[in-house]
């Protein structure tokens, strides 16, 4: 009993360590978008040869329920629920969550979904993420997420200059309809933290993967 005790009590110091090894990101520009989901439907409509993320919907747990709205579909954001993001990146928890009576329906580009950070920053909401734009046509298509399911996604915490409050914008009809009272976005709920103003400006950049990389910056 005592060795399996002191078994559990590594574990959890190596944990911490790890924990504590990983840091928020002090950078001085927008990044690129970074929710990939998998769909529970579908998209007949596309053209194919999209890339696939295998990170589905699940199905609503009893945690999900505590931490949701029924009858809504809506962004929750647990800034407290710290996580790995990557080996040296700290992030937390996101979730997607549809309790609404409806499947919904989400645009994407190879799988990312056009959800974007922002920044209350000199009285309005601006964005310090941005998306690119595939210029080949098989990226674009739909994920499908059904009534009772959601996505569990993580995104990576920020530290920078300015101390300040965040929201994820999750943009529905990716800008198609032109008449801005017609645009349909979902927010999550405010969270606070701080973040760089050249943020605001600068874009991450990218690197094409060959010449038949549909994505150049």
């Amino acid at each position: 009993m005592m060795k399996t005790f002191h078994t559990i009590c590594i574990s959890f110091l190596i944990t911490i360590n790890v924990l504590n090894a990983q840091e928020c990101l002090n950078v001085d520009y927008k990044l690129r978008g970074y929710f990939y989901v998998g769909t529970s439907l579908r998209d007949t409509m596309a053209l194919g040869g999209h890339y696939q993320d295998s990170n589905g919907p699940k199905k609503v747990t009893p945690r999900i329920d505590t931490i949701s709205t029924p009858g809504k579909f809506q962004i929750v954001v647990k800034s407290d629920s710290l996580i790995g993001f990557s080996d040296r990146v700290q992030g937390f928890k996101v979730f997607i969550i549809n309790k609404s009576q409806s499947t919904i329906q989400l645009p994407a580009q190879d799988s990312r979904l056009y959800l974007t950070r922002q920044v209350f920053h000199k009285n309005k909401w601006q964005d310090i993420e941005y998306l690119p734009n595939s210029w080949c046509g098989n990226s674009y298509h739909s994920v499908f997420i059904k009534p009772n399911e959601f996505w569990d996604l993580q995104a990576p915490c920020l530290n920078g200059k300015v101390n300040t409050k965040f929201r994820f914008k999750l943009n529905a009809d990716n800008g198609i309809v032109k008449n801005p009272n017609d645009v349909i976005n979902y927010y999550s709920n405010e969270f606070y933290g701080s973040f760089n103003p050249s943020q605001l400006e600068k874009e991450e950049g990218h690197v094409p993967q060959g010449i038949m990389g549909p994505y150049d910056h």
